[in-house]
């Protein structure tokens, strides 16, 4: 029986952050299915995808009344 990588705990740093370089899945469920989603951190899209959210929220910060 083959484990999906989102249920094994070597996956995890710090229990919560999921982090599988050999998983192509930008989006994975988290283990509490019923919970919705997380990142995969070690896909290299994210890097792009929280540069951009950082970059809306100090341009509201700053920019807006």
């Amino acid at each position: 029986m083959d484990l999906d990588p989102v249920d094994n705990l070597v996956n995890y740093k710090m229990g919560f952050i999921y982090w599988n370089p050999q998983d192509s899945r930008l989006i994975v469920p988290k283990r509490e299915r019923s919970m919705g989603y997380t990142l995969n951190f070690a896909h290299k899209m994210n890097i792009l995808i929280l540069l951009a959210i950082s970059i809306l929220f100090v341009y509201t910060l700053l920019y807006l009344p």
